[in-house]
């Protein structure tokens, strides 16, 4: 026993004292000290000197990290900052989340990877690094602006997204497939109980912290804190939910307690002992001998990464009514990935359903966004340097598509026209989207049940009944899809005109109001594209007998959007010589005035 202990000890000190002396040489050359504990694990660890090797022990010691982490992220999310941001922060975490997302969910469709692999990925790559995002803007001495606010604010939308995110694929994983009617089941089951659980402990665990405040016991709250994180962790666990995701609900429902500020300070020095073990123990369990086998693979993902971060954030804050250098700088200061990507990554990987190289690429990925931070703050015109080496005609066009939407959400009169928009058309396109995930989901229930009807009665038919079924189901699509995009077509034609007479004069409108029609046009059908290979890849993965349409269904959609987006920059040229552009850089200048 006393070598046992012995060896847990040498264990901790290797971890703590050699994090500390990697991260101390990422701080001298200037690089994130992340890097460094990462690093450290990886030399030190069981594939590469062996100086570590109870691969069990190092697993125990990530996962109480992994614990811990998100129990303080929970005590650091409350639901009353989201609500004092406002709408429009909110806006640019969503927007940009979902172009990461189904940026990264159909790059790696299109690489052969599996569903469940495809959006693993997703998540890791739609997730940016807090305490990089929040060091990088604090380095920058930009921490009183309007920037680090909404920094904050996407983060705190992203690390919601996360946590969902990890409950759905963890319980996904755990059917080694992602069927693709138990989706929803899955949802429904991850969401009830992380309804259940926050609405009952916002009403219970106040209370009872009050009561144990009440015994004038120094160490009660932050004790009582903790024992109420790892219980939660524990029933979650029994559930089949993850246990991280137990702890950080209980980090939220302690946040909303009066007491909480007090307990969280005395529980960082607690999170930081534990995420320095946390990322060595993550570098320690990465294969260096796989390196090499996934640096061709990581090279497109490694781009994707940067610029889709970069491209959605700087859309999203555009939006969010940002100038070009406010949109810029967060668009450089999110790019960087970390905590949960490395989660995600180790929850993929032990539950066996993904392949094992996702922890390495995910590796060169993080290292990657955390490497290219100083090379992107030299070259993009930032808060920070505002001289760039990016020519601006190529940041140009997607700051004037956001301003479009900023425009539009700004004013009252645009605000009541851009909701009885949507009043008027969203319902309808949502209720067809339904029905055609109803259709899939329905027939992918009953496919075998009707196929062995069909061999079982003898009907005679040309093709195998499996490919009837889907030509069927492509038949009975066909009229929700064409409703929805005659849906699309009439929303971008209204908003075409509302934006047409706010932001083009009189006298050049019909030289004008063509072009920024097909702009909008073109974002909203690439947007569409995308979400229908979303909703149908599952279906059509499933097909044996055809193992080559997702490929094909993928190619056509890619081919599509590519070629949508190549017309958008042809627009985007001619726009940006216009009155459009004009009048916004006129405005943005207004308001550095100011």
């Amino acid at each position: 026993m006393t070598v046992e202990v012995t060896d847990f000890l040498a264990l901790l000190a290797l971890l703590l004292g050699g994090g500390m002396i990697g991260a101390g040489i990422m701080k001298k050359i200037k690089f994130p000290t992340i890097i460094g504990f990462i690093l450290i694990g990886m030399i030190a660890g069981p594939y590469g000197l062996g100086v570590v090797d109870d691969v069990e022990l190092i697993n125990l010691l990530a996962e109480l990290g992994i614990i811990i982490l998100l129990f303080v992220v929970g005590l650091e999310f409350s639901l009353q900052k989201l609500r004092k941001a406002g709408i429009k922060p909110i806006v640019v975490g969503m927007s940009e989340l979902s172009i990461m997302f189904f940026l990264a969910y159909v790059g790696a469709f299109s690489f052969g990877w599996t569903h469940l692999e495809a959006l693993y990925l997703a998540g890791i790559l739609s997730i940016s690094s807090t305490a990089i995002s929040l060091r990088v803007l604090r380095d920058l001495k930009l921490v009183k602006t309007k920037e680090f606010n909404t920094v904050i604010t996407i983060l705190i939308v992203e690390d919601l997204a996360a946590v969902l995110l990890l409950v759905i694929l963890g319980n996904a994983s755990a059917g080694a497939e992602l069927d693709f009617t138990g989706v929803g089941i899955l949802v429904l089951q991850s969401l009830t109980f992380f309804v259940i659980a926050l609405g009952l402990g916002i009403k219970l665990i106040p209370k009872f912290l009050e009561k144990i405040h009440g015994l004038d016991i120094p160490e009660a709250p932050f004790i009582t804190a903790l024992a109420l994180g790892f219980g939660l962790a524990v029933i979650a666990h029994f559930l089949g939910q993850s246990s991280a995701i137990g702890a950080f609900i209980m980090g939220m429902i302690i946040a909303s307690s009066k007491h909480s500020e007090q307990i969280t300070k005395k529980i960082l020095p607690l999170r930081d002992f534990f995420g320095v073990i946390f990322f060595v123990s993550i570098g320690m369990l990465v294969n260096i001998m796989a390196i090499p086998a996934v640096a061709l693979i990581s090279i497109p993902i490694i781009i994707l990464a940067i610029l889709g971060k970069f491209v959605g954030n700087f859309f999203g804050a555009s939006i969010g009514g940002h100038d070009v250098y406010g949109a810029s700088t967060i668009g450089t200061v999110m790019v960087p990935r970390g905590e949960f990507s490395f989660i995600m990554a180790k929850q993929a990987v032990d539950s066996g359903s993904v392949r094992d190289t996702l922890y390495p690429v995910t590796m060169l990925v993080t290292l990657a966004t955390m490497l290219c931070i100083p090379l992107l703050l030299k070259i993009l015109p930032t808060l920070a340097n505002r001289e760039s080496y990016i020519p601006m005609k190529l940041l140009n066009p997607i700051f004037i598509t956001g301003k479009f939407f900023n425009k539009l959400m700004s004013s009252s009169d645009g605000d009541n026209q851009f909701n009885k928009l949507l009043k008027e058309h969203a319902p309808k396109f949502f209720v067809n989207l339904m029905i055609v995930i109803a259709i899939l989901a329905i027939i992918d229930y009953f496919n075998d049940d009707i196929v062995n009807i069909i061999n079982h009665i003898g009907i005679p038919l040309a093709i195998e009944p499996e490919i009837l079924l889907t030509i069927v189901s492509i038949l009975l699509i066909i009229y929700p899809v064409i409703a929805m995009l005659g849906k699309i077509e009439k929303l971008v034609t209204n908003m075409s005109d509302i934006l047409s007479t706010k932001l083009i004069p009189a006298d050049t409108q019909k030289l004008e109001e063509k072009p920024l029609h097909r702009l909008l046009r073109n974002i909203f059908f690439t947007g569409f594209i995308l979400i229908l290979i979303a909703v149908i890849q599952p279906y059509i993965g499933d097909i044996e007998l055809l193992p080559f349409l997702p490929f094909i269904i993928s190619g056509i959609g890619l081919a599509v959007a590519i070629l949508l987006i190549t017309d958008s920059v042809f627009v985007f040229q001619k726009l940006s010589h216009g009155h459009i552009m004009d009048s916004l850089m006129k405005e943005d200048e207004e308001l550095e005035s100011e």
